[in-house]
């Protein structure tokens, strides 16, 4: 007993970060904990975000959080609803030139190789003949993976049924379990912790809030531009470019990409303007729109949001990239108020 006393704070440290080993262990191992933690931590996301459009609703109209809670999830649950009625014929009916767009590739690396005479060199017909199968086996892997994860949306509809319902709790009870999580601390270590916690929500709300809306505008307009090129799957492909634009430095170029290369699939020249169109794109993006709408919203050098990406995706892929500078930010955040708070 004198032993634990004298070691009390060393103990607790020990026996906290072997809790955290062993929750992060048992979530990557076991799939039906991996599969609650997502809902609640996509419930917990949505309602961060729906939670300022929430409190201005109650204020303007005067109703209480619970009702405004209800109301502005069946509105974006409609929303979505209505998106997906307009969004999923356009998308099966662009699906039905998929086919075609696999033989066109096929064909146009024939093309291209007969233009530049490879079949008459053995050792080029040798490089021509492994790209020809590579290709091949991407198609083929990205079709199987392309129904396998249609086949997995539809069979985990019941858990994203589950969101909203998460998402309203985390809406009406956010307060309640914010207090609850400080009366774990103790009494002296809370200050620091909400001061903490405000200047995480403060920063964090703005960048995501920033992202979000800069990644709708650069989803249009890059609708915008496809549409006037005419390239093939201009939805999917504008809408893709939008996601991928919530990551950045890397997003915006990786997201031209698959446009380019379905127009160049079609003709060089249309895979040219394409190249054009993306490369005004980001240039409207990175020196108008961006500095307008994020501006320095991280307060982090960019070379630290790099690194923060390539860790990001190294651990986690493209989700992890989503969320290295959101955890950045809060790691950044804690750091200087402890460092505030102890100097």
């Amino acid at each position: 007993m004198k032993i634990y006393k004298k070691y009390k704070t060393l103990i607790n440290k020990i026996i906290l970060i072997t809790l955290i080993l062993l929750s992060i262990f048992i979530y990557f191992k076991v799939d039906t904990i991996n599969n609650i933690v997502n809902i609640v931590f996509i419930g917990f996301i949505f309602a961060y975000a729906l939670n300022p459009i929430r409190n201005s609703i109650s204020e303007r109209f005067n109703i209480s959080k619970r009702i405004s809670s209800i109301i502005l999830i069946i509105f974006i649950v409609t929303l979505i609803l209505i998106m997906l009625y307009l969004v999923v014929p356009t998308i099966l009916k662009e699906s039905l030139n998929f086919g075609e767009m696999l033989d066109n590739i096929e064909k146009y690396i024939s093309d291209l190789a007969i233009k530049l005479k490879i079949n008459d060199i053995s050792f080029f017909q040798s490089i021509y003949t492994q790209i020809n199968e590579e290709v091949n086996r991407f198609l083929s892997g990205f079709s199987n993976n392309f129904i396998e994860n249609m086949m997995g949306i539809f069979e985990n509809l019941v858990s994203f049924a589950i969101v909203p319902i998460v998402t309203y709790y985390f809406l009406v009870d956010g307060d309640l379990i914010y207090n609850k999580i400080l009366l774990i601390l103790p009494t002296e270590k809370r200050v620091i912790a909400k001061k903490a916690i405000n200047n995480i929500d403060r920063i964090l709300s703005r960048y995501i809030i920033s992202q979000l809306l800069l990644s709708l505008i650069i989803g249009v307009l890059t609708f915008i531009i496809l549409m006037i090129i005419d390239v093939k799957f201009a939805f999917i492909l504008a809408v893709l470019n939008g996601i991928l634009n919530i990551i950045p430095y890397f997003g915006p170029i990786i997201g031209g990409i698959p446009a380019v290369i379905i127009a160049l699939i079609d003709s060089p020249t249309k895979a040219l303007w394409t190249i054009i169109g993306v490369f005004l794109l980001q240039q409207i993006e990175g020196n108008i729109l961006s500095p307008k709408i994020t501006g320095d919203s991280t307060n982090m050098h960019p070379i630290i949001i790099i690194i923060l990406l390539l860790i990001g995706e190294k651990i986690g892929g493209f989700a992890g990239m989503v969320l290295a500078v959101p955890i950045g930010v809060i790691i950044k955040v804690i750091y200087d108020d402890i460092n505030d708070y102890l100097f």
